[in-house]
């Protein structure tokens, strides 16, 4: 009801702001308020979303844990409630009479009871809060938290048309594309993911024949993605004039398409030619490109999920106050996890998995033996290698020394201190609402609860980390399911930023295993190469990882170069 009212309401206001106001409302005023209408419409399905992860993996014994499992609790026991009244409601019996007052006095109680817990989470854990109940910012609120280099582009795509705004720190735009509805936008993503995540793009000689080896070729529709370009990016693009940074917030089919495959000039040549390819201008060589789950996001990640109150931005309220420790003693450059003893034939072309369903044993562990058969990675070994090989004070466990008792145990203390935190193995998708995602490790000889191989979802949000930056370098990390409209951030993902991290690197598919060993490793080059204080340093860097992959002919497809997203804060 309240996403049904918000995107109605977002929707009215958007007609109202394009037109003569009727009352003393200035246009600039109707903007503001869609703007916040807007969010609201986006958030309360994330929002949802997170409480449900959440509750999944907190503690029972700290006093969060058992107000998230509360608020899990009577989050279940309201929607029962409702489904209950409906169902009286549709009789006029005298016994359905009572039966719905008494189920009425239950829904006042369990939700006055959520409402109260509520505030008790945002009173003592703001941080927190924040992430999982995520409130509409203001267009001041939003400039304010924005840096000088940096724009904000929040997408709403509707059933009838897609909404866009244009946010800087001193001017907004926004616009209408009726002809990018919710069904023509899951149309047009569908389109460009199937030759993403099912072909390479081009035939011959120059094409990496290691990734999607054998099946029918399809090219990336270049006239599709420049449609998208110019329907949702374009009509506002003037507002962000010299700007080098841009945070997207994007809501459905976009989910599971990085907007750095969006073409910004129109195609020339053949789609399944390289050199067409190599001409191609995309929206990555415009911006450095991060992505937000809610415009919210800014707030809980430069107001409260802080290092230290020098880091807070100016935009924040005086009150906000940090959850996270005033500093980290003895700070690790990097810790990292990956190639897997495995006893699957190397798969020469990605990383791709079957789903958490497949490899779950009879319980809640995962079957030792499924994990054992998948795939080795032979690229995974080198990234690690050169990783460490550049950051020689690390922590870097590879093949037997990567497992989920040293990620949960023995390396925990490392992991609390690390700048840079990568996992470099299978990533497994989420089957059934019981089948979480996560990433595979070293098998154990036998599964046990504190090691099966298999680092879920609900086990990683238990990592105690104040990184900077946390690398999935694995296959489908960004979404559960791969599907245009399906939820935007995985369980997965979401689970390292309760964990600590402040930004994630996460891919959209199944990526190819040596293009992605060279990603990731010119991303940390450049990282390495510019300034800590550069207030777009992550961003910049998958930037200049992606411009090395695509210098390599072979490698010139977006399903080489564009898998990877950056999600929380750029610099």
């Amino acid at each position: 009801m309240k996403r049904l009212t918000a995107a109605v309401l977002a929707a009215g206001l958007l007609g109202l702001a394009g037109a003569a106001p009727a009352s003393p409302d200035t246009p600039e005023a109707l903007r503001a308020e869609a703007f916040e209408a807007a969010q609201w419409a986006i958030a309360s399905e994330a929002a949802d979303a997170l409480a449900r992860v959440s509750a999944r993996f907190a503690q029972g014994d700290d006093e969060l844990g058992l107000l998230a499992e509360e608020r899990e609790r009577l989050i279940v026991e309201r929607d029962r409630l409702e489904r209950e009244l409906e169902q009286h409601y549709a009789s006029a019996d005298d016994a359905d009479l009572q039966a719905r007052i008494r189920a009425r006095m239950a829904w006042e109680a369990a939700d006055g009871r959520l409402k109260s817990v509520d505030s008790e989470i945002e009173t003592r854990f703001p941080a927190w809060a924040e992430l999982t109940s995520p409130r509409a910012l203001s267009v001041r609120e939003t400039q304010g938290l924005l840096k000088a280099d940096e724009g904000l582009l929040l997408v709403m795509v509707n059933p009838e048309a897609t909404y866009v705004w244009g946010v800087t720190r001193d001017r907004i735009a926004w616009a209408r594309a009726e002809d990018l509805g919710a069904e023509a936008m899951t149309e047009a993503v569908s389109i460009l993911r199937a030759s993403l995540t099912a072909t390479p793009a081009a035939r011959g000689p120059d094409v990496d024949p290691l990734i999607f080896a054998g099946r029918r070729a399809a090219p990336f529709d270049r006239a599709v993605s420049h449609r998208l370009y110019t329907g949702i990016v374009k009509p506002v693009e003037q507002v962000f004039t010299g700007k080098s940074t841009l945070i997207t917030v994007v809501t459905g089919a976009l989910t599971t398409l990085p907007l750095a495959v969006l073409s910004t000039n129109a195609p020339t040549g053949r789609d399944d030619a390289v050199d067409a390819l190599d001409d191609t201008e995309w929206l990555m060589d415009r911006y450095a490109l991060a992505t937000l789950p809610a415009v919210s996001s800014l707030k809980a990640l430069r107001c409260h999920l802080v290092v230290t109150p020098a880091d807070r931005s100016p935009g924040c309220p005086p009150a906000a106050a940090t959850g996270r420790p005033e500093r980290v003693a003895d700070r690790l450059p990097l810790v990292a996890f990956g190639a897997p003893v495995l006893t699957g034939a190397p798969d020469e072309g990605g990383r791709g998995s079957p789903s958490a369903d497949q490899v779950m044993g009879t319980g809640r562990l995962a079957d030792v033996s499924k994990l054992k058969a998948l795939p080795y990675l032979r690229g995974s070994r080198l990234e690690l290698e050169t990783l460490k090989s550049r950051y020689p004070d690390s922590v870097v466990r590879i093949g037997p020394e990567a497992t989920e008792r040293s990620v949960r145990a023995l390396d925990a203390p490392a992991l609390e201190r690390a700048r840079f935190v990568v996992f470099s193995t299978h990533g497994l998708m989420a089957g059934s609402a019981a089948s979480e995602p996560g990433l595979v490790l070293t098998p154990p000889d036998e599964a046990t609860e504190a090691d099966d191989g298999y680092l879920s979802a609900s086990e990683a949000a238990q990592l105690k980390l104040n990184a900077e930056f946390v690398v999935l370098s694995a296959c489908n990390t960004a979404a559960s399911d791969g599907r245009p409209g399906g939820e935007g951030l995985s369980g997965l993902a979401r689970a390292f930023f309760y964990a600590g991290a402040r930004s994630m690197m996460v891919s959209h598919w199944e990526v190819s295993d040596a293009a992605t060993t060279k990603l990731i490793t010119e991303t940390f080059a450049s990282l390495d190469a510019r300034q800590a204080t550069d207030p777009g340093v992550r961003a910049r860097a998958l930037q200049a990882g992606m411009r090395a992959v695509r210098a390599e002919r072979r490698w010139s497809h977006p399903a080489y170069w564009a898998a990877f997203t950056l999600v929380g804060e750029p610099g």
